[in-house]
C-alpha cells in the first residue's frame, strides 16, 4: 500500500487533507474480546489517517504517524514529510502538530531518526498533560502500544522546548477548538473544525471501526470503557446537533451525521460544552 490522499475536501475556506500514512495489520482478536464480532481471528488491516489543515494563515496537522518507525504497519517506508510535500503540504509551512492522545502511531512522525530533528521546527506539538508525567508519557497511555511503545520523540520534542502541554499551550487558531474525550487514554481528545457555518470533527480513537459506530458500547481493551462510552455520547450528541461531517484515525471514509440517525436513543441528555 502507498501513501495516499484518502480524502480531501473543503470546509468554508478551509481545505482538509485526509493522508494513510500506514496501516495497522493485526486481527480484531487484538483490539477487542470475544463478543459480538464475527471472525475475530481474521487479519485486519486499518489505515493509519493523519490530517493537514490549511485555510488563510493556518497550516494544522493533526496527528503524525511515520511507518517507517512504527512496526505493525505494512508499507512502504515513505516519511511523513515525504508524503506532505507530495499533497502539496509543505512540513516547513506547518503552525501547529496537534497530538490527539499518547499512542505511538499518532505521534511517531514528530521526529526523523535519520537526521535526528524534529520533522515540525517551526511548529509548536500539543498533547494533553493527561497523557503525560514525570517528562514522559504515562504508563497508561503506553499501555495499547505493548513493543511498539516508544515516547522517545516526544521526549526529544519536549527538551527542543516544542512540545506544549495543558499549562503552556499556545493560542489555538479560532477555527480549531479541543474537546476532551477520555477512554482511549485519559488524554484522548477530538478536533472540532468550524468555517463559516460547516463543522467537521475528527473523532481519533474514538472509534475504530464502523462496528464501533454502530455498536457503541463496543469497546477496545485497553481502553477505560466507562469513560470511553461518555466520550462516545456527548460526542454523537455534538455530531447529530451541528449536522457536523466526522473522520476516524483508521477509516477512511468521511461519514455524515447520519451514520448515527439509528442510534439517537443512546445520546445521553447532556450536551458537549
Amino acid at each position: 500500500m502507498s501513501h495516499t490522499i484518502a480524502q480531501r475536501f473543503t470546509l468554508g475556506d478551509l481545505t482538509i487533507t485526509a493522508l494513510i500514512l500506514g496501516e495497522i495489520c493485526d486481527t480484531v482478536a487484538d483490539r477487542f474480546e470475544s463478543g459480538p464480532l464475527t471472525g475475530a481471528g481474521a487479519p485486519s488491516r486499518l489505515p493509519v489517517i493523519c490530517l493537514h489543515v490549511a485555510g488563510p494563515g493556518l497550516s494544522v496537522l493533526i496527528d503524525a504517524c511515520d511507518p517507517r518507525q512504527y512496526p505493525v504497519t505494512g508499507t512502504e517506508p515513505v516519511g511523513i514529510c515525504t508524503a506532505l510535500r507530495g499533497a502539496g503540504c509543505p512540513p516547513e509551512g506547518v503552525t501547529h502538530v496537534i497530538l490527539t492522545h499518547g499512542h505511538h502511531d499518532h505521534f511517531c512522525g514528530v521526529w526523523d531518526t535519520d537526521t535526528d530533528q524534529a520533522n515540525f521546527p517551526n511548529a509548536r506539538h500539543i498533547l494533553s498533560a493527561r497523557d503525560w508525567g514525570d517528562a514522559t508519557l504515562t504508563a497508561a497511555a503506553q499501555h495499547a502500544d505493548g513493543p511498539a511503545a516508544d515516547p522517545r520523540p516526544l521526549e526529544q520534542l519536549l527538551g527542543l522546548g516544542l512540545l506544549d502541554l495543558d499549562t503552556c499551550t499556545p493560542a489555538l487558531p479560532p477555527a480549531l477548538t479541543l474537546i476532551d474525550a477520555p477512554g482511549e487514554t485519559d488524554g484522548h481528545r477530538v478536533v472540532r473544525l468550524c468555517s463559516q457555518g460547516q463543522v467537521f470533527f475528527f473523532l481519533a480513537d474514538l472509534f475504530h471501526l464502523p462496528a464501533e459506530i454502530e455498536m457503541p458500547d463496543l469497546c477496545p481493551v485497553w481502553a477505560d470503557a466507562a469513560a470511553l462510552n461518555t466520550s462516545r455520547r456527548l460526542l454523537l450528541d455534538a455530531i447529530l446537533k451541528s449536522d457536523a461531517r466526522f473522520m476516524c484515525s483508521h477509516m477512511s471514509e468521511v461519514f455524515t451525521a447520519e451514520m448515527f440517525s439509528s442510534s439517537r436513543s443512546l445520546v445521553a441528555p447532556r450536551s458537549l460544552k
